[in-house]
This record gives C-alpha cells, sequence and structure tokens, in this order.
C-alpha cells in the first residue's frame, strides 16, 4: 500500500499543518512565555493516546528507517510499552490519563532532548505547549506547566475559535476514517505500539 499517498494521511498532513500553524500562532501571542525548544522534553514524557490513522502514519515511517535504526529504535519502545503499563492500576483503557507528573520518555527522544520522528509525530505533539482548548471542555484550558502556572491567565482573543476549528478538523478527520470503514483497535494506541506493530494494516 501506498501510505504516504493515501487519502487520509493526506488529510492527516493538513490537519498537522493546521495544528503547527496555530502552535505557531499561539507562540506569537504568548512570546517570551513559551519555553518550547529542542532541549525541553518535558512533553515527551507525558501519556496520550492517538488515533489508527496517526498510527499508520508513524508505523510507515519505522518501516522506512534503516534496518538497524529500526531494531533500535523498536527495542525502545517496547521498553516504552513495559514502563507505560507499570502507570495504570489494571490494563489501559481507552481515555485513560494518569496524574501530572508521571510518565516515561517517548521512544523517539533523542539524546540531545529532540524528536526524532518530528515530521510524523502526532497531532498532540504538534499542539502541546501552547493552551490547548477543547469545545467539549469548556470549562478548561490545557498549557504545559512549564509555561504556564496552574490557575495562570490566559490571555488568547483567538484561542477559543482557533482552537475549536481545529478540534473540529480532527473530528472530520476521524469520520472520514470511520466513514471508509478504517480498521478499529479494541486496545488504546500509543506511539510505541506504532512502532513495534503495524497499524498501516487498518488503513481502508
Amino acid at each position: 500500500m501506498d501510505v504516504a499517498g493515501h487519502p487520509l494521511i493526506a488529510q492527516l498532513k493538513q490537519v498537522c499543518a493546521q495544528a503547527n500553524a496555530e502552535f505557531d500562532r499561539g507562540l506569537a501571542v504568548h512570546g517570551a512565555r513559551i519555553h518550547c525548544a529542542p532541549g525541553c522534553s518535558s512533553c515527551c514524557s507525558q501519556i496520550f493516546q492517538i488515533t489508527e490513522v496517526e498510527a499508520a502514519r508513524v508505523s510507515a515511517w519505522v518501516k522506512a528507517l534503516p534496518e538497524a535504526e529500526r531494531a533500535a529504535l523498536q527495542a525502545r519502545a517496547r521498553v516504552n510499552l513495559a514502563e507505560r503499563a507499570k502507570l495504570f492500576d489494571g490494563p489501559e483503557q481507552w481515555g485513560d490519563s494518569i496524574p501530572r507528573g508521571r510518565g516515561t520518555p517517548c521512544p523517539a527522544l533523542t539524546e540531545a532532548g529532540a524528536c526524532g520522528m518530528y515530521e510524523a509525530r502526532p497531532i498532540m505533539c504538534r499542539k502541546f505547549g501552547v493552551p490547548i482548548f477543547n469545545p467539549d471542555r469548556p470549562d478548561r484550558v490545557m498549557a504545559c506547566e512549564l509555561n504556564f502556572a496552574d490557575g495562570e491567565a490566559i490571555e488568547d482573543p483567538g484561542l477559543v475559535q482557533n482552537q475549536t476549528a481545529l478540534y473540529r478538523a480532527q473530528q472530520a478527520l476521524q469520520a472520514a476514517y470511520n466513514d471508509a470503514g478504517g480498521g478499529r483497535d479494541e486496545r488504546p494506541i500509543c506511539i510505541a505500539r506504532a512502532m513495534v506493530e503495524d497499524f498501516t494494516i487498518y488503513l481502508p
């Protein structure tokens, strides 16, 4: 399968570009308060889940690596999965989260503190750092604790409109995936799973 040319991957890339633009907008609004830069990798130890189409893009990226590099990355991914499992009381479920401050480094995190799969990274990796608004949870705004303290006022007149548009674009991508008959996984998917398993087979 030509994953790179798949229409759902093309749609994912459009949403990723929208997420990149929204991060840059947030960076321009908040300026020096945003400390995100190579070497700052707090977000790279966060625990979150990704969609099947995002996982397919990660799997395709991993398969394209030179054999030795791929094997080393997958070895780190298996360690990540083992450490991740220890963070939950039982089997991880879709939607599960853990308290702030607990996590395990992403297998793609390099020794220099940068992302080793920057172009293929999921949407959440592109959004995190600047404030994030979820229209389904309008009573709270997420933000990296290194940039904004809990309870700190966030002044951004474009936040709700822009973040809502990005959220709807993500929903539209998932709807397109479902309507096309894309495969669904009963177990939560994370970056490490996408590295050691082949999620390209889920693409319709």
